[in-house]
């Protein structure tokens, strides 16, 4: 140490000091090793065919790398994708995107692809082999990767650019990290697109099936352009799109309805617009309506033109039977119609009113059964009962006002009285027996039935005077002695017998 002018110099120190500093410095600089990409012309789907077609472009991807360490053979390339790719509202899967290591630009010789491996966002992927040495020469290269998107409906989920990031990482032979970059950006292009996206749909009913009579009313109906369908497409491409309907509920009118699946739907004609109903392959089928969705039209052959209107008209069956013996009145249903793209996503929807009218005139005639002969029990608990029949008889079961000649008719809704393990005993072994209670003056008939599903007349009234608009029955039902039918039978067997009264 020195002492100049009274300063102490320690030179040794600072020496070191400036020695150390130099050092870390140096050793900063040294360690810099980095990795980053160059993207070439993206694979794009502009058709409908190149959607359904594997797409590639070569030396899409060129990664460059700069190191500053050294590596035997047996180094590795790894990519793996964040996540999906993403046009900002539609994803795709990573995996339908695979790379294949192409070709180099300098750097170690002896570097072989692996074919092509489809992205994952859950591993890494190896991309080369390699035989030669990473060495101070050849530390500064770059590698050329093809791109290749699987093609299929999966990209059918909207236009746009898609998007992910890539993490890359080069891994020396013993598997430690020489360099990584975790924001490689690649994509894809998809113009083309059938999601109907804009597309929209309007219905409305015009026509209405009116039931005026019995006749009528078992016959059923069919109700030519009930329903019209409207597709305004707004621009939108529209393939293989389909068409859904379901009833929202029954048809009502107050308390009384009547379930939808005794309503069918039948494709008619394109009323206005394209594609026509051979392009669409459509055909005159009748779909019966339920609560959840059926289709009326699967999978169009024929995309809507862009800008073209287009409507469809459909016609309703109405089914005939005891269903529609309800009170006069119109009956409403609300149907809802949808219409999904090629990816069976949803588009759009209406919602539409749709009526029928009973106005039968045999509503204007009342009948009632009184007296418990809305429940018959048939009792069969000894031998005789067996022997010589059962029977039971409702005085007074039956009363019908009316204003009109009228028929009474009788009916099973089945073939069968049905019991416990699918037994049955066929509706006939039971007998129907009418008499009349109330006096009245001459002329009304009453007629004894075994039971049937076919309408049977059990009372004829020709209301020849005021008497006769007020009348009672007594219901008597009976088998027959001895009735083969009967035998070997046991356990409990229902059936429901109708009543209907129509004008004569």
């Amino acid at each position: 140490m020195k002492n100049i002018f009274g300063v102490n110099f320690k030179i040794g120190k600072l020496q070191l000091a400036i020695l150390f500093a130099s050092f870390l410095f140096l050793t900063t600089k040294g360690n810099a090793q980095s990795i980053s990409g160059f993207l070439g012309t993206p694979v794009t789907f502009n058709t409908k065919a190149d959607i359904l077609t594997n797409i590639t472009s070569n030396n899409y991807l060129t990664l460059q790398y700069n190191l500053n360490s050294n590596s035997q053979s047996g180094w590795t390339v790894q990519i793996q994708a964040n996540s999906d790719f993403s046009n900002g509202t539609a994803t795709i899967a990573a995996s339908f995107v695979s790379l294949n290591y192409a070709s180099a630009v300098g750097g170690p010789n002896g570097t072989s692809s692996r074919g092509y491996q489809n992205l994952s966002t859950s591993a890494a992927m190896s991309m080369i082999n390699s035989s030669g040495n990473i060495t101070g020469g050849n530390r500064n290269f770059q590698q050329l990767f093809d791109m290749r998107v699987t093609g299929g409906n999966h990209l059918n989920v909207g236009s746009g650019t898609y998007s992910t990031t890539l993490t890359v990482t080069i891994f020396d032979r013993n598997g430690s990290v020489m360099a990584t970059n975790n924001n490689i950006a690649v994509s894809f292009v998809v113009n083309y697109s059938s999601t109907c996206q804009g597309a929209t749909l309007n219905t409305y009913s015009s026509t209405q099936g009116t039931f005026n009579t019995y006749a009528e009313q078992m016959a059923g109906a069919t109700v030519t352009d009930a329903l019209s369908v409207q597709y305004s497409p707004n621009g939108a491409t529209c393939d293989e799109w389909s068409l859904n309907v379901r009833a929202a509920g029954n048809f009502t009118n107050g308390n009384e309805s009547v379930a939808p699946q005794f309503f069918s739907l039948r494709f008619n004609r394109v009323s206005t617009g394209t594609p026509t109903a051979v392009q669409i392959g459509v055909d005159n089928t009748p779909v019966v309506l339920n609560n959840t969705d059926v289709v009326l039209i699967n999978g169009s052959n024929a995309p809507f033109g862009a800008y073209v209107f287009t409507e469809h008209k459909f016609d309703m069956l109405i089914q005939g039977g005891n269903h529609l013996m309800v009170p006069n009145g119109t009956y409403t249903g609300t149907l809802i119609f949808s219409l999904y793209n090629s990816n069976n996503v949803l588009v759009s929807t209406s919602t539409v009113a749709v009526s029928f009218m009973v106005n039968a005139v045999s509503n204007s005639l009342t009948l009632e059964l009184q007296n418990s002969a809305n429940e018959i029990n048939l009792v069969f608990n000894t031998l005789e009962s067996y022997m010589n029949g059962v029977s039971v008889t409702k005085s007074r079961g039956m009363r019908v006002v009316g204003y009109q000649p009228y028929q009474v008719l009788i009916k099973t809704s089945g073939l069968n009285l049905v019991g416990s393990e699918s037994n049955t005993i066929p509706v006939a072994a039971v007998n129907v027996q009418t008499t009349k209670y109330t006096s009245s003056s001459g002329g009304i008939s009453t007629f004894t039935r075994a039971l049937s599903t076919a309408d049977q007349i059990i009372v004829t009234n020709p209301m020849v005077d005021y008497t006769q608009q007020v009348v009672e029955y007594d219901l008597r039902y009976y088998t027959a002695a001895n009735d083969s039918r009967l035998a070997g039978k046991t356990g409990t067997f229902n059936t429901t017998v109708l009543f209907v009264i129509i004008p004569q």
